[in-house]
């Protein structure tokens, strides 16, 4: 099971501040992800991938991607201690489909968007031609690599009215990432699949930022997400960071798989089957995503991180 976090915040941050630095980076997840359903494959080390806008003004990201494990790479470490950016996408990963190749390696770009995805699409071979035939040629054309993270992108975008647009409203890039989990459910439906699908998605266009927290099963639990936002993220001891928040302003705001502090208060649950928004006024807008799925009398409850980490009381 991958792990990605985002960044998005009023002024630019040190990637090394959340992909190496804190005791349970991104980095560290890596090799030592507590929070993943699937405890079969406990390493994300088939590749990684880094994508950032130099400013909020940037037109298009910057991506690096490896098939090493982000463990291993010194030109990450080396990278990370020198760029600063107000908008990170961070991606470790472990393959359900897809070869490890960098076409493969999330996150992914087309124009000034950018995406990456936690979890599977179940029956995805079974949809494929039918997904890929359903896309405008230029966005079929984009398709790239092999796996069915990359394909649910290209969905995306065939959703949205122009694609290639520099500028995209938070409704228009929210009612899009609906409608393409609404066809992927449709579809795996139509052809028998009865396992849950896992679509924790992420994508920005450099302004607004949205993710999921969802699961194709109105019963079981989704993959992991929790977000945290405050004024200021910074180190108080080697390894140990926390969120401050002060004059209830909303400067930042990170959103992971896993935390990457051990300061409790620092991190909320986002709920299964939710739909999060993050505006370019840096409102965090959570919505219930009310499909065949969505069962508001099983609305989980926030896990204990204290029994994860072992908080110190």
């Amino acid at each position: 099971m991958c792990r990605f976090l985002l960044y998005k915040g009023k002024s630019s941050v040190l990637i090394a501040d959340l992909l190496t630095r804190p005791a349970h980076s991104i980095i560290n997840q890596s090799f030592d992800s507590r929070l993943r359903i699937d405890t079969r494959r406990p390493l994300n080390g088939d590749g990684f991938g880094v994508g950032w806008y130099q400013s909020e003004h940037d037109e298009s990201p910057c991506i690096f991607t490896s098939t090493l494990p982000a463990w291993n790479n010194v030109n990450l470490t080396r990278l990370a201690e020198k760029i600063k950016s107000p908008l990170v996408f961070a991606h470790v990963r472990a393959t359900t489909t897809g070869l490890a190749s960098e076409a493969n390696c999330h996150p992914w770009q087309y124009g000034n968007l950018m995406w990456m995805h936690n979890g599977n699409i179940s029956g995805f071979d079974q949809i494929r031609r039918k997904l890929l035939a359903t896309l405008a040629d230029e966005v079929f054309n984009f398709v790239q690599g092999t796996t069915d993270s990359e394909c649910a992108f290209a969905l995306f975008l065939n959703q949205l009215e122009n694609p290639e647009s520099p500028y995209h409203t938070p409704e228009e890039l929210k009612e899009a990432m609906l409608q393409m989990i609404a066809l992927l459910n449709k579809w795996t439906r139509e052809v028998g699949v009865t396992e849950p699908s896992l679509m924790n998605f992420a994508v920005t266009d450099g302004r607004t930022v949205i993710c999921t927290r969802y699961i194709s099963s109105a019963t079981q639990e989704a993959a992991s997400l929790y977000f945290s936002s405050g004024t200021r993220f910074e180190s108080y001891k080697p390894g140990h960071y926390r969120m401050i928040k002060s004059d209830k302003r909303e400067d930042i705001v990170v959103v992971a798989s896993e935390p990457l502090t051990f300061e409790q208060a620092d991190w909320i649950t986002i709920p299964t089957n939710t739909l999060v928004v993050i505006t370019p006024r840096f409102n965090v807008l959570l919505y219930p995503i009310k499909d065949e799925n969505y069962n508001p009398q099983d609305r989980h409850q926030p896990v204990d991180l204290s029994c994860v980490y072992n908080f110190k009381k």
